[in-house]
């Protein structure tokens, strides 16, 4: 009998010690996993300000050119030229060094930058009045530079190359001008009755390349020429 209520003793000991450790003093918690942080985004609808505000504009009546240390006399005029496959030079060959930086001649919000057959690496701008800014032939984009940002005179877009199908020729930026698809017009503007000289001596350095990337999606423009 005597080892039978031993037996039951120990029995209840050990019940009594399993239950005071699930119910006893609570237990430190783990530590917390910190959630993952995403940087703020932007309004969807805040590059369409910029290209709202660039349609409520006027139209440039001069504006400036694009490549460092260039003057507009130095420019041949070969707009209207005529190009393989039976085109016409839709703008004007401004040549410099491989690397040379390549500015905004307005001031617009970038709608597109990609890779074309023909102007290689390309940046799109849209100035006031809806008119279209054709950047072609780039060796790099600059720094940073994206879809939807809004840009100034004083705003790298790129580096002069030759790429696309001027890989046989001298580094040189095509620059190009469209009239305003909004409004109907489809015109192609020649550039060189618009540009005016600019004082480089108030830009500062430029600054880095950021490497060329294919196209990604955006909003359409004008196929590449």
């Amino acid at each position: 009998m005597r080892p039978l209520l031993l037996s039951l003793c120990l029995w209840l000991s050990s019940c009594l010690l399993l239950e005071d450790s699930s119910t006893g003093a609570p237990q430190a918690p783990a530590p917390a996993v910190p959630e993952a942080q995403e940087e703020p985004q932007p309004p969807l609808w805040e590059p369409f300000a910029g290209y709202a505000r660039m349609y409520s504009l006027p139209p440039d009546e001069e504006i400036l050119m694009p490549v460092r240390g260039v003057r507009v006399r130095q420019v041949a005029d070969t707009f209207g030229a005529p190009r393989s496959g039976g085109r016409q030079h839709e703008g004007q060959d401004i040549f410099a060094p491989r690397g040379t930086p390549v500015y905004s001649a307005t001031e617009g919000v970038v709608v597109r930058m990609g890779y074309g057959q023909l102007g290689g690496n390309y940046v799109y701008v849209l100035g006031p009045g809806g008119r279209r800014y054709y950047y072609a032939h780039l060796h790099a984009y600059a720094k940073g530079l994206e879809e939807g940002d809004e840009v100034t005179t004083s705003t790298v877009l790129g580096y002069v190359g030759n790429t696309g199908n001027a890989r046989t020729t001298p580094p040189h930026l095509h620059f190009g001008v469209y009239g305003s698809w909004w409004s109907g017009d489809e015109r192609v503007i020649n550039p060189l009755v618009l540009l005016r000289d600019r004082d480089w001596k108030t830009l500062g350095k430029a600054g880095g390349a950021k490497p060329a990337t294919r196209p990604s999606s955006a909003p359409a423009a004008r196929p590449a020429r």
